[in-house]
């Protein structure tokens, strides 16, 4: 992994705080003048290293303001691509500024809930706390409750949809409209939710519904999460308000759950979300394990975000000691330690950690995961994984292919791990590795993606997915990258769909970029391969 510094930039605008003041986002009048507009729309849509600029809430403030501004005045001059890239821009912005804000305003937000009066039902905060308060509004943000003691500040509900309108293409108005809408009431507090199991049954139907109208979407990867994550909580509940009256009793499934799903799998027969309610229920009295029903039901769920393989049972012929020892005579010959510094060796630890059995062209398949890693941990050795793939032919099981180091890996020993299989094609199978580290206030991940295709395994790509900096005042740097395969125009091997966005307060997409395969490989930029470290 190469190693670099982070490099912090930070950018004060130039502004008239008094003037900027009497403006609220949305209200600025518009101006007639067509190339001052496209002017300020390809400048503040220029990309930037995502952080956070050290200024007083009052200029951040000020400039949001001022964005707000400029973006009223300009829409009515661009096209529909023209205003996404408009939105895509005050999104990254108001993303870095709410963080920024936060850290600021941490002290009256730490003790925010203690000016809610039971008497009055609201808030009274004291006179300095409320001045602050109607400076953030000025801006379209507000403290907001988020349970166990916590306010959090955010972007008011309405903010995009009311100052966007109608300009937007329409999976960013469809996009941004649910989630103002979900946005208007708590969703969940003291690992509990705040809302029934109906509504977000109703949730978890729009958001299909979304990834029906807009499957490419740069939102895709986003509503695929909302989707996930409402289904499971809709079939399953929180821990504070369970489906199951006993978590590990699947007999325990509450009467009035069990209605409502009953009801939803009648409604929904031909969705893909009525399909795994209805999995569901015809599955409580197959098995015996809650765990196992989980993941039963999880995998489900996630086959309309992901072309999963298909895993097979465990093949009772082909188990832990079969493969230990096919695999014994390449690891005999290896090195037992690796060296740290200065002349210092540690002991690997090799484990068998995943065994999994899977179908790709008739055949039958199993892939064995061994993780590897520093006996102490000791800084700065990094694991690694090593991929085993053995074939069944008439009855008996030979090696494939195998891949040692493949991938994963981290500071301290950490190995990495196995994350999941994916289908890359017809008649190609992706192995996703995960590796990460945290280290002096950076936090990065990455994936290293094999491809496993005619019996051979090759690297396909790695990417970073997560890099982000803290230092003592807080956050001050996040970039996000998703990830997910879909059918190319080919019909061939599938195309790797990239969005990479700011993380700083809530995910906010910034681009999509689809790369085709070549040969079995993806050439994925460069700016998605390094972290900060």
């Amino acid at each position: 992994m190469k190693r670099m510094f982070l490099h912090l930039t930070k950018w004060i605008p130039v502004l008239t705080l008094p003037v900027m003041l009497l403006y609220a986002c949305g209200d600025a009048k518009k101006t007639s003048t067509k190339n001052l507009a496209h002017s300020a729309a390809k400048a503040d849509s220029a990309a930037q290293t995502i952080t956070v600029p050290d200024l007083p809430t009052e200029q951040y403030v000020a400039e949001i303001i001022r964005k707000c501004a400029a973006v009223s005045q300009q829409l009515a001059t661009l096209s529909p691509a023209a205003a996404a890239e408009l939105y895509r821009s005050l999104a990254q912005y108001m993303d870095t500024a709410v963080t920024g804000i936060s850290q600021n305003e941490s002290k009256w937000l730490d003790t925010y809930i203690n000016y809610y009066s039971e008497t009055a039902s609201k808030y009274l905060p004291p006179p300095d706390v409320e001045a602050r308060i109607k400076l953030l509004a000025t801006a379209g943000i507000e403290p907001w409750y988020i349970g166990e003691g916590y306010t959090e500040l955010r972007i008011v509900p309405d903010f995009y949809t009311k100052l966007f309108g109608h300009t937007l293409p329409r999976d960013y108005q469809q996009y941004l409209q649910l989630r103002a809408d979900e946005d208007t009431v708590l969703y969940s507090a003291d690992a509990g939710l705040m809302i029934p199991f109906h509504d977000i049954g109703l949730r978890v139907r729009n958001w299909e519904k979304f990834l029906q109208d807009h499957p490419k979407s740069i939102f895709t990867a986003n509503a695929r999460e909302q989707y996930t994550y409402y289904l499971t909580d809709y079939l399953f509940g929180q821990d504070n308000t369970p489906a199951f009256d006993n978590h590990s009793d699947l007999s325990t499934l509450l009467p009035e759950n069990k209605a409502e799903y009953t009801a939803y799998a009648d409604l929904h027969s031909g969705t893909h979300s009525g399909a795994v309610v209805k999995l569901f229920l015809d599955t409580l009295d197959k098995v015996s394990s809650m765990d196992q029903f989980r993941d039963i039901i999880r995998d489900a769920i996630s086959n309309i975000n992901e072309m999963r393989v298909t895993v097979l049972p465990k093949q009772p012929e082909f188990h832990e000691a079969a493969i230990e020892t096919q695999t014994k005579t390449t690891y005999d010959k290896l090195p037992g330690e690796v060296a740290i510094a200065e002349g210092t060796n540690e002991k690997i630890d090799r484990t068998l950690d995943t065994i999994l059995y899977f179908r790709q062209q008739n055949n039958t398949y199993c892939m064995a995961v061994y993780k590897n890693q520093g006996s102490k941990g000791s800084a700065p050795v990094s694991g690694w994984v090593d991929v085993w793939v053995f074939k069944k032919v008439n009855d008996h099981w030979q090696l494939a292919d195998k891949m040692l180091e493949a991938g994963g890996g981290g500071m301290y020993g950490n190995s990495g791990y196995f994350d999941k299989l994916l289908a890359f094609g017809p008649d190609a199978t992706g192995i996703i590795i995960n590796g990460g580290i945290t280290h002096m206030g950076t936090s990065a991940s990455w994936d290293d993606v094999l491809t496993f295709s005619n019996d051979k395994l090759s690297k396909a790509f790695h990417i970073v997915t997560y890099d982000a900096y803290e230092g003592p005042t807080g956050r001050s740097s996040c970039n996000s990258v998703k990830w997910y395969m879909e059918p190319g125009s080919s019909g061939e091997a599938f195309d790797l769909v990239i969005v990479p966005g700011s993380c700083m307060a809530q995910n906010t997409p910034l681009e999509r970029i689809v790369v085709s395969a070549r040969d079995g490989k993806y050439a994925v930029p460069a700016k998605f391969q390094e972290t900060g470290i």
